[in-house]
């Protein structure tokens, strides 16, 4: 069998680190939503009985190391099977090491794929799978707009937000998580509660704008990332911009879809990446499937 597979993008819209565990995982609060930039995602199964992977984009590691083969071997552990022979293909659309979530996409949707295919568990056993491999996942598996609470795996459905564009930018600089996280122990836990204050109303663009927070940005405090966020707040008229996830890439909130798009032209000329996007209610779905 053969499918392909859509799969968005996350924006952080807040994100607070709220404590670090024993087994040195962080532990945060975060509204996430999924916007309109895709990755797409091929599974064919074969008779191979290997599990292999292929990229149009230099850089990403097309071996065992990848995110996305580490989610098919986990699939087909959990499922107690053999895998008789899978080659994964990404076509790559979410830039690397921007805080995107776009390796975390192309597991997620392996995961929906394969069980489409096998139909061997529920959405929610899913996502645990996704848990065990990477802490986006589960999100990435869900879409839409969502409070994730522990280290991103304990999921909330939270209503659409209102109408809205948004414009990411990347700098070129790139941001590792865990140099994310290293930031944030040295900066300390402030216990900002963005997220709770976020969750009390959230009923215009405007209303969402007022409240961004990322405890990255804070403990980064990174000139690009700040460069950027100027852009799109003083050039360009956005309600409100901050850095997504660890970073590095920035977003924006605009009420008006045309604003969102000119500003993206605008900001094409300045940032190797430049992007205007939709929300969008879905983390991953089929758009081709043949035996």
């Amino acid at each position: 069998m053969k499918i392909t597979l859509k799969a968005a993008a996350k924006l952080n819209l807040t994100l607070d680190v709220t404590a670090k565990r024993h087994d040195g995982y962080h532990e945060l609060r975060s509204i996430m939503q999924s916007v309109g930039l895709f990755e797409e995602v091929t599974l064919e199964e074969n008779n191979s009985g290997a599990i292999t992977i292929s990229c149009d984009k230099a850089g990403v590691p097309c071996d065992e190391s990848n995110i996305a083969v580490k989610c098919a071997d986990a699939y087909f552990k959990a499922a107690k099977s053999e895998c008789r022979g899978l080659h994964i293909d990404i076509h790559k659309n979410i830039p690397m090491q921007a805080g995107l979530a776009g390796g975390s996409a192309d597991g997620a949707a392996v995961l929906f794929g394969l069980n489409a295919m096998h139909k061997a568990f529920t959405p929610e056993q899913l996502r645990t799978i996704g848990a065990s491999v990477g802490a986006d996942i589960p999100f990435c598996l869900l879409g839409g707009t969502a409070l994730a609470e522990g280290i991103g795996e304990k999921l909330t459905v939270l209503e659409d937000i209102p109408d809205c564009a948004f414009v990411i930018v990347k700098p070129q600089i790139g941001i590792s998580t865990a140099q994310a996280y290293k930031a944030v122990d040295s900066h300390g836990m402030n216990m900002n509660p963005s997220t709770d204050i976020m969750l009390k109303s959230m009923t215009s663009p405007a209303d969402i704008a007022a409240k961004l927070h990322n405890d990255f940005e804070a403990a980064l405090s990174l000139d690009e990332v700040r460069s950027a966020c100027s852009h799109l707040l003083k050039q360009n008229g956005c309600l409100g911009a901050q850095m997504t996830g660890s970073g590095s890439a920035v977003f924006g909130i605009f009420d008006d879809e045309d604003k969102a798009r000119a500003a993206k032209s605008s900001l094409k000329t300045i940032y190797p990446f430049a992007m205007a996007v939709k929300p969008c209610d879905s983390g991953i779905e089929i758009i081709n499937a043949s035996e």
